[in-house]
């Protein structure tokens, strides 16, 4: 990104992101970055102007806001490598290549000093146990500043060594132009640019968006945005409109559905759900409904969790299945795996291993080639969220939270019940009848699952529970009463959740797990 003023910023959707100023700037900016006066002594420096006392402090003070299981440094327990660990990944046949004076960089070490870059290679490479894409991107990232300061690297990249993969339509290029030809043209802000290292587009071919296409394959341009062909837009709330290409846009009269409101969300005008439904499944797995009704599971199955089961043209076809396990202590049920079907992928998520989407695990962020789902990290939770407007918030241990638009209201079935605004009808079989008692509607809507067997609930004398006096001690305001203590940091939450549930799954929780600060914790957190 380039502004008239001379700003650029630059990232990699991964590991690299570079800010560049014009020197008028020096001495006139501040952050995490420091304040560009040419001395790196007085960088670090907080939000109210003192010199910060290492990094955790410098981080705190430029925080602009609080995620849920965020935090300015790493707590519990803490990945380290030793210099000694490090060592080996300063060699040749790794992060070395930075550093050495006969190698394809040396004419780059005297503009730009190569010890910080080869530190921060081996540190990377030794937490990641010399995992090549990581040992590649660091690397990668000193090439690119060389370059920024006009210097030409030599070729570093072998078929055996980071060697380049590029998409359809592209190649490599060690030094391609700076500002590659797209649809639009190249821009003269940015004719001046040094070369760069990456992926550029054959012959015959320009970059649409993050694409190489023919030239007749090119999109719209519409009042300053760029939409590639077959892409549609709302043009204001009446008119949607769709890029045919070559700058032909075809628009129709349109009106928000029902449920349905027209404003901007993350930068773009559309017509979005006016309000959204909340399934929550928390701790030994307590339930909480779409339409308020609670229930406890203790069975170590495989459910429906919510389905759409009333199919309507409007609504894109989804579904969520949850299994649980019973943990170790007192057999108190968790949750094991979430596997989240819509848009035709499937998304599969199990404590302890990594997210799943058609079978192949991914690291996260991931946005889906066709922007229809996309799965992120907020603080300690993982978020899954679909165009269609259905969200995942799952913190992969004990706390799951569904929201679906509105527009679902009455079309969904399973352990969430219908949502119709009636608790009182929630408990109906994949039939449609009601269920004559909870463990017939939980039992109901069980999935067949390969991996062994389960058992719908605990027998009486293995069931965890506490009776009143045990869990007496828990309901203080220095354990559970927190949450519904009016004085306490969530009274200004009471009025729009009820307390009254989530202080009762504490007591159950943190009593059955003998007062188990873990717990104490996640059942907090599920109210926070």
């Amino acid at each position: 990104a380039r502004t008239a003023f001379g700003l650029r910023v630059s990232f990699d959707w991964y590991s690299y992101a570079r800010v560049l100023l014009p020197a008028v700037y020096a001495g006139a900016v501040c952050g995490l970055c420091g304040n560009a006066n040419g001395d790196p002594d007085d960088d670090f420096v907080t939000s109210d102007g003192h010199r910060a006392t290492d990094e955790v402090h410098l981080a705190k003070s430029w925080k602009v806001g609080d995620v849920p299981g965020c935090s300015s440094a790493c707590q519990g327990h803490c990945p380290t490598c030793t210099h000694e660990e490090k060592e080996p990944y300063r060699g040749d046949g790794h992060c070395g290549l930075i550093a050495d004076v006969e190698g394809p960089f040396r004419a780059c070490h005297d503009v730009v000093n190569p010890v910080a870059f080869l530190e921060d290679c081996a540190f990377d490479a030794c937490h990641y146990k010399g995992h090549r894409d990581t040992l590649c991107k660091a690397i990668a990232a000193y090439v690119t500043e060389c370059q920024s300061h006009g210097v030409n690297v030599e070729p570093w990249r072998t078929p055996t060594f980071c060697g380049p993969s590029c998409p359809r339509h592209s190649h490599y290029e060690l030094c391609g132009p700076g500002c590659p030809t797209t649809c639009l043209g190249v821009s003269s802000a940015c004719s001046s640019s040094p070369c760069a290292e990456g992926c550029f587009c054959d012959q015959g071919f320009v970059l649409s968006g993050d694409e190489c296409v023919p030239e007749a394959e090119c999109g719209c341009e519409h009042r300053g945005l760029y939409h590639k062909k077959g892409e549609v837009f709302f043009s204001s709330c009446r008119e949607r409109c769709r890029c045919e290409g070559h700058g032909a846009l075809r628009c129709q009269e349109v009106f928000c559905g029902a449920h349905e409101e027209c404003r901007v969300e993350d930068g773009l005008l559309g017509c979005y759900p006016t309000g959204y439904g909340r399934l929550v499944v928390s701790g030994d797995p307590h339930y909480v409904t779409f339409d308020g009704r609670a229930f406890d599971l203790s069975g170590s199955c495989a459910y429906v969790l919510v389905q759409l089961c009333k199919p309507d043209g409007r609504l894109m076809d989804f579904s969520v299945l949850l299994e649980h396990d019973v943990g170790q202590r007192g057999n108190v049920a968790l949750m094991k795996k979430v596997v989240a079907s819509i848009h035709g992928y499937t998304v599969s998520m199990e404590r302890g291993r990594p997210w799943e989407v058609d079978g192949e695990r991914y690291t996260l962020p991931l946005v889906t080639k066709d922007k229809k789902l996309r799965v992120g990290q907020e603080g300690n939770n993982v978020v899954l969220q679909a165009a269609a407007g259905i969200r995942l918030l799952y913190n992969v241990a004990t706390y799951l939270l569904v929201t679906i638009p509105d527009a679902y209201k009455g079309h969904v079935c399973g352990l969430g019940g219908n949502y119709n605004g009636d608790p009182g009808d929630d408990f109906r079989l994949p039939g449609g009848s009601l269920a004559q008692s909870t463990e017939d509607f939980v039992t109901s809507w069980k999935v067949h699952v390969e991996e062994g067997t389960c058992t719908d609930g605990c027998s009486a004398a293995a069931c965890p529970g506490c009776d009143a006096t045990a869990a007496a001690p828990y309901a203080g305001s220095g354990s559970c009463g927190i949450i519904r203590d009016p004085m306490g940091p969530f009274g200004s939450c009471h009025p729009k959740v009820s307390p009254v549930e989530y202080f009762t799954h504490c007591l159950h929780d943190v009593c059955a797990a003998d007062g188990a600060q873990e717990v104490l914790c996640h059942s907090i957190q599920a109210y926070a």
